[in-house]
């Protein structure tokens, strides 16, 4: 086998004897894990380039990601054939020869110790030369080879012989090569190697190399929405709504493929809202700013254990380019008579170390729903509810930051920003009742509802580089201040007086969380790394309720109905977990430990609670590449244990009437849940993918409708026995043409809840489509369905969802214009509707929002400097955000 290899070896020295003549190339490549060969093809079909290898030094196996935008081919080639261990030069006869270092190191085997030669490359201004390939040869025979960085700065190392001549041939896309000679020592200094500028040039190429909707990995799949239709006109919420393998409720609920409530992540950042605040937030983040959303639904031990439904990620566009670079985003729509508009815009800026940026959006958005609610009771009296509802929402929201590089290895960074959110609603509601006589009354009810919601971030994190690898050490201090007021008001009239009522409620809340990390990765070798690290939370919480009802003309508090509640909570993390790879065989494993400490106190009541509990978290990832092709075929399997904890406000002994038949009460009784999450996935033929899941949930956390003797029905979070899922789904990216694509995701589960020892069950069909054409004259239409057949949650079995939007896009001015139209529920059949039942009493709940909109969209790219690389700033206070 080592003759072969240095068969192999010896022939590529025959081939690298040609002499280079370069040409200033750039081009503009976007791949993400895609082989290595099919991105090689693609450079050397468009560029004109000649590239040859060895099928032992480039594998099948061998994948690519990179996006770049008209920078230089080396640079290109450097950034996909580094991570392999892979390096070029380029010859006379536009031919670019690709190499292997650890091929070159097993033909060496046996020779001198090595030693390390640093050097310099620079064109005759004295101007750094990036990305140069530096080779050592002896009489025409290729020794070695290395890739300069981005500085033109270069290092090999290489068994040198003390006192021996070599020569050192330095060839960069853009100039002629250049041939030095050295006569080595242990303190040889290099003089730059200047090379020389090549007049003849080319046109810039650009290099469309595929990339698909859906990404398959072992732990997660990604949705890549930047580049697709997808990227236009919609907001975050709807982008979910449409992305293959998540369901979104009416309510904006996010779930993975069926399994429990999801953690959201947005750039590494956990979004530490309830689930309404949560949804109201990701409706003003525009698609415009999306780069792409990674779905996990079995995280690894790097990630908090919260969140029994798996892992949300929603990475934002970065920006690459020196100087000022800004993007301008608007939209309108126009939805049953009430519009819709948004505006945003970004702005990055880049001088020397310093890198600036800030971004800011506003929004404003009317609605008008129509609902209607039929409580039956066991006594066969009814309650018969008609509501009229108008909302009327404004959103703001203001992020910058500053990046300071203090050296190449080392960098230190702040981000703040603040958000709000203002929501007026107005309910009017006709209200029937009959008793069980058979005797009706009839009534109105009017409500004003207020909610204001305010959130202060401030981030300081530290990164320092190890090495080359990609093993760094990082630290992350976090602040976050949140205040939210709550002001509702309902007067009800009725035939019989006695119901009439007058009332008020009020109840802020602030929270303030404190939290500290550290992380460390170390790269033991280029497919075996480690992890570990440690994080502290403390949280801080005042929740008051006031409850006021009209005597006399005067607001007077109703002291049996209003308290206030301090909830602190200190959390103590830890993790470490192994991958590695041997062959065609990759292993992720992974433990975490994280105590928790809790205490309620009551001030109004004296009421007081403490918990503390400590908790292990095992993940297992394992993935068995089965071929060697393209698209290689491959099986995983996976296994991670979570926990959900109480919302913050869910702990609060408080008793909250929100109308004059529902009441909201506390638990602080509350307990964690915990799940188990076992995942078997195959993929197969051009990316298909079937996957096998099963989950059980000990302890669920879930909204119960409780009726009471009086007909008012007492809605409170409480913990249940279990709940079990499992069921298979199947995604298929279907190539119909070579302008028209499908992707088809669909979902068979089976959810079963058991609750105080009567089983809620149900099996749920789902699908979803998302098909793009791609037309002439950068023009481009996409359709998306979406369905959800009956499915259960706790006690409520909800109704069939079906919806379908469609857009049609245009690009003008070099892809700077961005022009799309937006009609969403063309058919206008999405709508909400449940039956409740328990202990002989049936809720039956329907709601039509204004789902059928048009609407246009508009973006326009600002550019203005060369290209950078964007940075990214880690947020630390994460799963404690998300329960406020």
């Amino acid at each position: 086998m080592k003759l072969v290899r240095s068969a192999v070896f010896t022939i590529l020295m025959i081939v690298w004897a040609v002499c280079v003549q370069a040409q200033n190339r750039s081009v503009s490549v976007t791949a993400l894990g895609l082989p290595l060969k099919t991105v090689l093809g693609q450079l050397q079909e468009q560029s004109g380039y000649t590239i040859i290898y060895s099928d032992e030094v480039v594998l099948d196996s061998m994948t690519a990601s990179v996006d770049a935008q008209r920078q230089p081919m080396s640079a290109v080639l450097n950034r996909i054939l580094s991570p392999h261990g892979l390096f070029y030069t380029n010859r006379t006869g536009q031919l670019i020869v690709i190499g292997s270092t650890r091929l070159r190191d097993q033909i060496r085997d046996g020779q001198q110790p090595e030693r390390e030669l640093e050097g310099w490359v620079s064109d005759a201004d004295e101007k750094p030369v990036p990305y140069a390939s530096v080779t050592i040869m002896e009489q025409g025979r290729m020794l070695s080879g290395t890739a300069g960085e981005n500085n033109g700065r270069f290092r090999i190392l290489y068994a040198f012989e003390p006192g021996k001549r070599y020569s050192l041939q330095v060839s960069s896309v853009g100039y002629k090569t250049g041939l030095f000679t050295i006569v080595f020592s242990d303190t040889l200094k290099l003089q730059p190697l200047v090379l020389e500028k090549d007049k003849s040039t080319l046109n810039v190429v650009t290099v469309a190399a595929f990339r698909p909707l859906v990404e398959r990995r072992a732990d997660r799949f990604i949705v890549n929405v930047e580049g697709t239709p997808l990227a236009d006109g919609n907001n975050a919420l709807e982008v979910l709504q449409k992305a293959p393998g998540i369901w979104v409720d009416p309510d904006g609920a996010i779930k993975i493929q069926g399994n429990g409530s999801v953690t959201v992540m947005i750039n590494d950042v956990v979004q530490r809202m309830s689930g309404s605040d949560l949804a109201e937030f990701l409706r003003t983040i525009r698609s415009e700013n999306i780069k792409k959303i990674e779905v996990i639904a079995n995280p690894p031990a790097e990630y908090e254990a919260s969140g029994t439904g798996g892992i949300v990620h929603i990475i934002l566009k970065k920006a690459r380019d020196e100087g000022f670079t800004g993007q301008l985003t608007a939209v309108y729509k126009q939805q049953k008579g009430k519009p819709y508009l948004s505006a945003g815009i970004s702005a990055q800026y880049k001088v020397r170390r310093f890198y600036f940026f800030g971004n800011g959006s506003l929004s404003k958005e009317e609605q008008v729903y129509y609902a209607r609610t039929i409580n039956s009771y066991k006594d066969n009296s009814t309650y018969d509810g008609i509501t009229d509802r108008i909302n009327n929402n404004r959103q703001f929201s203001y992020q910058g930051g500053v990046v300071y590089d203090i050296s190449g290895k080392q960098s230190l960074s702040f981000q703040g920003g603040i958000t709000g959110v203002d929501l007026l609603r107005n309910f009017k509601t006709g209200i029937t009742l009959k008793d069980s006589t058979g005797k009706t009354v009839a009534g109105n009810s009017v409500t004003d509802w207020r909610r204001t919601p305010r959130l202060l971030t401030g981030t300081l994190n530290y990164s320092y580089k190890l090495d080359t690898l990609g093993s760094v050490f990082k630290i992350l201090g976090d602040y976050m201040k949140g205040k939210k007021t709550e002001n509702m008001q309902v007067a009800s009239a009725y035939t019989d007086p006695l119901k009439d009522t007058l009332y008020r409620n009020r109840y802020p809340s602030n929270t303030a969380i404190y939290s500290g990390q550290a992380d460390y990765l170390h790269y033991l070798t280029k497919v075996t790394r480690l992890q570990t690290g440690l994080k502290y939370v403390a949280t801080e919480r005042d929740n008051t309720i006031t409850t006021e009802q009209m005597v006399n003309d005067v607001w007077v508090v109703n002291k049996n109905a209003s308290n206030q509640f301090i909830y602190d909570e200190n959390l103590l993390m830890g993790y470490a977990a192994m991958e590695t790879s041997i062959k065609q065989t990759s292993v992720k494993l992974g433990l975490r430990a994280e105590e928790t400490y809790m205490k309620g106190n009551n001030i109004t009541s004296g009421q007081q609670f403490s918990r503390k509990y400590l908790n292990l978290f095992p993940s297992v990832f394992l993935l068995q590449q089965l071929n060697d092709q393209p698209v290689p075929a491959s099986l995983s399997f996976s296994y991670s244990r979570r926990i959900r904890r109480p919302q913050f406000g869910d702990l609060n002994p408080f008793r909250l009437r929100i109308g004059d038949y529902s009441v909201m009460v506390g638990n602080p009784d509350l307990l964690p849940e915990y799940s188990d999450n076992y995942r078997l996935g195959y993929n197969f033929w051009k990316g298909y993918t079937l996957t096998l899941q099963y989950q059980r949930t000990n302890n669920i956390i879930a909204e119960f409708a409780n009726p009471q003797e009086d007909g008012v029905i007492e809605y409170q979070t409480r913990n249940f026995k279990y709940r079990t899922s499992y069921g298979a789904s199947l995604y298929a990216p279907v190539k119909i043409t070579k302008w028209w694509t499908a992707n088809v995701y669909s979902g068979l589960f089976y959810t079963a809840y058991v609750i105080n020892d009567i089983q809620f069950a149900q099996t749920a069909f789902t699908l979803n489509t998302y098909q793009t054409f791609t037309l002439k004259r950068n023009f481009d239409a996409a359709l998306a369905t979406v369905y959800n057949s009956p499915y259960v949650v706790g006690n409520t079995r909800n109704a069939t969802m079906f919806i379908t939007d469609c857009s049609f896009g245009k690009k003008f001015f070099d892809n700077k214009l961005r022009l799309r139209l937006n009609f969403t529920d063309v058919f206008n059949t999405f709508r909400e509707k449940s039956q409740t039942t328990y202990n002989g009493v049936k809720i039956d709940f329907y709601q039509k929002r204004p789902t059928r909109t048009i609407g246009i969209s508009v973006n326009y790219l600002l550019n203005a400097g060369k290209k950078i690389k964007d940075k990214k700033i880690e947020l630390s206070a994460e799963e404690e955000k998300s329960r406020i």
